[in-house]
Parts: C-alpha cells; structure tokens; sequence
C-alpha cells in the first residue's frame, strides 16, 4: 500500500569522496619533549581511567550513565598521542589537545572541553599567563554551553579553581576549590544543564554532578 504524504525515493548512483582542501586541515602539531608535563598528563590520564566506573556510577544517577567512559576515553588518546604532542609549548599544547578532544570525546563534554583548551590555548599563545588564559577558556565554556555555578555541571569545580588561580592562589588551593564546588553539587536539586535537567530533585540530592567531581579529580593530580 502506498504512502500519499511520503516523497517518492530516488536512486542515487555510488557517493564519491573528496579529500578536505589541505588548507583547510588543522595544522599538525611539532612534537616537543618536557618530562615534568609529561608526568603531570600521565598522572591526570591514569586518574581519569581509574575513575571511570565511580564517575559512570554517579552517571547513571542523574545523567546517561557514561561520564566516565567519556573521559576516559578521551585519557586513553591522549596517552596514544602523547608523543606527538608539543609538550614544551604551554599554547600550543592546549590548541593540540583541543583538536584531540573535538575528534576523540563524544558528547557535550567534549565539545565543551575542546572549546575550553582551544581558547586556553590561544590566550597563552598571545601572552596571558596560565590564570588569565585559563580565565578566557572558561568563559569561552560559558558563553556556548550557557552553564555557570550553580547549575551542576563541570562548571562548579572549574569555575571556583580558575578563581582562585586567577586571586594569585596555588594550585593546591584552587585544587580544594574544585573538590568543593563538586561537593557542593551533591545539594544541589535543580539542573539547569544537561542529562540532569530532566532528573527529578529527589534524584539529584546527595548525589555530585559527574562532570564536576571529573573536573576537580583532574585538579588534585
């Protein structure tokens, strides 16, 4: 029987594939060696892989229950890249690990967090010093994802360690920022963001937001 409203099919002949212009290709980054970023990108990828079931567990509460496969997933390209990486290059090496997570982590996450290094990356590239830059990666987050403390996202964690970094705070105390701001998530009962948005409050209290408890891991390394 047929289908009235329904557009009547076409065949189509075979699809040919065209190679993007090489103009148009990012540009590869020039590998360069620093140990102690090494070490600390190893320490930050084997803490993200060994929080993936916590993190999805928490997930599963109020979201799709894949936060922690994300991120560790987009460890694990990191770690299979890491010697093609410009180490040694502060800029550099966030617009390289922008481009990484824009094609290796899925999700809003990862749209998210490519936009933030890539800003990162570019603020060092013109002279700001890491807080500043930091500074600018975040709100470039806020400006496309339109999340900010407050709506349980990565945000809570991220936003109190920049501040803190950017007052002439250590990492160590921006580090505690982040763990409360993801403690302080598990009080929160309204999402304004995300999978969490559609949880009922009874589900979020007493439960942290993956991305923020992710986030504030990632500081403590």
């Amino acid at each position: 029987m047929g289908v009235p409203a329904w557009p009547v099919g076409v065949a189509v002949g075979a699809i040919e594939r065209v190679p993007l212009h090489a103009a148009l290709l990012p540009a590869a980054p020039v590998p360069s060696a620093s140990a102690r970023v090494r070490a600390v990108l190893e320490g930050v990828i084997g803490r993200l892989i060994a929080l993936e079931e916590p993190l999805n567990a928490l997930d599963a509460r109020v979201g799709d229950g894949d936060t922690g496969s994300t991120m560790a997933a987009a460890a694990r390209s990191v770690r299979e890249r890491l010697d093609q990486l410009p180490l040694n290059s502060a800029g550099a090496l966030c617009l390289a690990l922008g481009e990484l997570l824009s094609r290796s982590m899925g999700g809003t996450s990862g749209v998210l967090l490519s936009i933030f290094f890539t800003a990162t990356g570019s603020a060092l590239l013109a002279g700001a010093d890491w807080a500043a830059a930091l500074e600018q990666g975040a709100a470039r987050m806020q400006l496309y994802g339109g999340a900010t403390v407050g709506d349980r996202t990565m945000l809570d964690s991220l936003l109190p360690a920049v501040g803190v970094l950017r007052a002439g705070g250590d990492l160590g105390a921006a580090a505690q920022a982040a763990r409360q701001g993801a403690e302080a998530t598990a009080q929160l009962t309204q999402a304004r963001a995300g999978r969490s948005s559609y949880v009922p409050a009874a589900s979020l209290q007493g439960v942290q937001d993956p991305g923020a408890a992710a986030i504030a891991a990632v500081f403590a390394e």
